[in-house]
C-alpha cells in the first residue's frame, strides 16, 4: 500500500497560510533528506534553496538555520486552526472538555494532510536524526513548546485557567494518543497500513473504552473480617 494521508477535512487555513506551510514543508523534507544522506555539513543553505526553488532571503523568512529547518522549527510557527480554536468558546450547554479530543484530533489530521507527512518522510526524518543525534534535544524542546501552546488553546476554549489540572491531563492524554497513532501509522506495512485518520480514531476509541471501564465503580473484595460470624448451632 502506498503512503496515504488523512481524509480531506474543512479548509480552515487561508491561501497565504497554505502557501507558507507548503514552502516550509518542502524545505523541511529536502533538508531532512540531505541530512540523512550527507550530514548537516554536507550541504549549504544555498544548495537547499536551489533544490526547492526559492531564494536565500525566502529561506530566512521561514527558518533561522539549517538545524531549525531539519527539526522543523519555523521563525513564526503560527498555527491558524489552533489559534481559531483558542479564540472560540465551548458551547455552554456541553460539559467541560466534551469535544476536546475530537477537536484536537481534527486539527492534527488536517495539519498532517496539509504538510504532506507520509511514511517515507517520517523515515527520512528518523534517518536524519540518526545521522545527527544532537538534533534530538531540539526535537524534544519543540514538542514541549507545542504541548504548552495546545494547553493554552484548550484552556482558552474551555474558559478555564491554564493551571487547571484537568487541562494538563487532557493534553497529556491527547499527546500520548497522537504519538501512539503516529508510531502505528508510520511503522505499518502491507495490509496493516491504514490511513492516519483511521489509526487515530481507533486509538481514541480504545482510550474512551478503557476510561469508561476505569470509571466504573469497583466493589472491593469481601474480607474475612467483614463476613458475618457463623452463628453457633
Amino acid at each position: 500500500m502506498t503512503d496515504t494521508k488523512a481524509d480531506s477535512g474543512p479548509e480552515t487555513l487561508g491561501k497565504a497560510a497554505l502557501r507558507r506551510l507548503r514552502v516550509r514543508s518542502e524545505l523541511v523534507a529536502e533538508a531532512r533528506r540531505l541530512t540523512a544522506a550527507e550530514g548537516l555539513a554536507g550541504f549549504t543553505i544555498d544548495e537547499l534553496c536551489t533544490t526547492v526553488g526559492i531564494s536565500r532571503r525566502t529561506f530566512f523568512n521561514h527558518f533561522a538555520s539549517k538545524d531549525d529547518v531539519v527539526v522543523g522549527v519555523a521563525l513564526d510557527d503560527d498555527d491558524e486552526p489552533l489559534e481559531a480554536y483558542a479564540a472560540s468558546r465551548r458551547d455552554p450547554a456541553l460539559p467541560p472538555f466534551a469535544t476536546t479530543f475530537d477537536d484536537l484530533s481534527a486539527m492534527l489530521v488536517e495539519r498532517i494532510q496539509h504538510v504532506g507527512l507520509t511514511r517515507a518522510r517520517a523515515a527520512e526524518f528518523k534517518a536524519a536524526l540518526d545521522r545527527e543525534p544532537r538534533l534530538l534535544g531540539s526535537v524534544m524542546r519543540q514538542g514541549d513548546e507545542q504541548q504548552r501552546r495546545i494547553a493554552a488553546a484548550v484552556a482558552a476554549h474551555e474558559g478555564l485557567d491554564v493551571a487547571d489540572p484537568r487541562v494538563d491531563v487532557v493534553v497529556t492524554l491527547m499527546t500520548g494518543l497522537a504519538q501512539r497513532s503516529m508510531a502505528v501509522f508510520f511503522t505499518a506495512q502491507g495490509d496493516q497500513a491504514q490511513r492516519f485518520d483511521a489509526v487515530l480514531a481507533e486509538q481514541l476509541r480504545l482510550a474512551r473504552e478503557l476510561l469508561l471501564v476505569g470509571a466504573a465503580p469497583v466493589t472491593p473484595p469481601l474480607r474475612t473480617t467483614d463476613r458475618e460470624a457463623p452463628r453457633p448451632a
